[in-house]
């Protein structure tokens, strides 16, 4: 493959950018609230490395195999961290709050019927089938994304949870560049692949190596100490430590009455 300086460039800022992130999620402990998002950014500091490799000293195909199975794997991964930042924001306490849960659940379940529709609806103007459908798979993860970020947001604001910077800082990296994807799919899908669609794919990875950044500042700075919790969140928390005492309670009694 004839790579530019330009994509050079792009290639290796990519791997420093993923490599130093890992490092600071590591070196910071926040792996261990986020652990999806690290196992991504390491998967995603691997990928970079050996399609670059295989780019220089592999052929077309082999380039084209390991593209497309890197794509399955970061579809997955992409699914999994948007529940993971869920989680992490209509969890405080370890436990989902009912309401929460419920709101989130059904404006995901809507927003993914949504996006699916939509992504199967399309027909882009792509050269193969894979093509094609990696085109249909982005859109449908980036959709995802910056439907159940409204989702959490208003089912988060409802019930007065507070989004910790970390969490905020990943959620609105992955969304302002989600945002980003949608536009570069939907001009792929209208207008196909032209030369003049290149400059917009280094746009999107200009916007992806920024949030990279931005994760890199977020996940290295400490989180603010939390605000006071909420009264609907206060009450929660007082009916759920009622509720585990009375269980407690019960099975203490039946132990002894027997």
């Amino acid at each position: 493959m004839n790579l530019t300086m330009l994509d050079n460039i792009f290639w290796a800022a990519g791997f420093v950018g993923h490599a130093a992130l890992v490092i600071v999620l590591l070196v910071r402990r926040r792996w261990r609230e986020f652990p999806i998002f690290t196992c991504l950014i390491g998967y995603e500091a691997l990928v970079t490395i050996t399609l670059f490799f295989i780019s220089r000293h592999g052929s077309r195909d082999n380039y084209a195999t390991a593209y497309y199975i890197s794509v399955v794997g970061d579809f997955v991964f992409q699914l999994a961290l948007i529940f993971e930042i869920a989680r992490v924001v209509l969890r405080p306490t370890g436990t989902w709050v009912r309401d929460a849960r419920t709101s989130f659940l059904l404006a995901g379940a809507i927003g993914a019927v949504i996006a699916l529709a939509l992504c199967l609806t399309v027909k882009p103007l792509m050269p193969s089938v894979l093509s094609i459908w990696e085109i249909r798979g982005d859109l449908f993860t980036a959709l995802l994304a910056c439907e159940l970020f409204m989702a959490m947001l208003y089912a988060s604001n409802r019930l007065g949870l507070e989004w910790r910077n970390h969490v905020m800082g990943l959620a609105q990296g992955l969304t302002v560049w989600a945002f980003g994807a949608v536009a570069s799919d939907l001009a792929h899908i209208v207008f196909g692949w032209g030369r003049e669609f290149v400059i917009l794919d280094r746009l999107l990875m200009v916007l992806y190596l920024g949030a990279l950044v931005y994760w890199i500042v977020t996940f290295w700075l400490p989180e603010r100490s939390r605000a006071p919790v909420s009264e609907e969140m206060h009450e929660y928390l007082v009916a759920l430590h009622r509720r585990v005492q009375y269980d407690l309670d019960r099975v203490t009694g039946s132990r002894k009455s027997s």
